[in-house]
């Protein structure tokens, strides 16, 4: 089941990451825990997400996150 307007109206309505990570748990859920089929194009691709995003200060970009397992804790 591709993305719906309802859906979209979600992901335009927020206005932090938490609300983003409801929306998006939300639509997901509908589909046991898949996105869309669409969710690339009409999400992503679109520019979509990261104008929302920028909203919050972030952006849809894979950010890599160095830690080493031998960390000490402090």
């Amino acid at each position: 089941m591709n993305i719906t307007e309802e859906e979209t109206a979600s992901l335009e309505a927020c206005q932090s990451a938490d609300d983003w990570s409801v929306a998006c748990d939300k639509i997901k859920s509908a589909r046991n825990g898949m996105y869309p089929p669409d969710w690339w194009d009409k999400v992503k691709m679109s520019g979509m997400m990261d104008r929302i995003m920028a909203r919050w200060g972030s952006d849809s970009e894979l950010k890599i996150i160095n830690f080493s397992p031998n960390q000490k804790q402090n």
